[in-house]
């Protein structure tokens, strides 16, 4: 019996087909990406959070979000609806860009 999460994952990756192994690759690849969107996003919100000298809870005021869901998303753990970016950029007095990524695939 596997005694871990890790143990029991390798196990059943040993019986994968190249094809199941290629999904699972790209899964992870795309999983990773999200997550460092998700802390880039995050990181850009509190520079320009700190740079009008406002506080998350200043900022949920001005925003009318909860301070909670502008922590989780400072913090990369949130995963803002574009209503939410939209009143944040508002309040701070920022426009929302999408800009293409440097080397991504079609």
């Amino acid at each position: 019996m596997a005694r871990s999460f890790r143990d029991l994952s390798s196990r059943a990756q040993q019986s994968w087909t190249a094809d199941t192994r290629s999904v699972y690759d790209a899964a992870v690849e795309t999983f990773g990406t999200e997550l460092d969107a998700r802390a880039a996003l995050g990181a850009q919100l509190q520079a320009a959070r700190t740079a009008h000298g406002l506080s998350q809870p200043s900022l949920a005021e001005r925003s009318g979000l909860q301070q909670a869901e502008i922590s989780r998303i400072e913090t990369g753990a949130g995963n803002p609806t574009a209503d939410t970016l939209l009143r944040l950029a508002h309040s701070l007095d920022l426009e929302v860009v999408f800009t293409p990524r440097v080397g991504r695939r079609a």
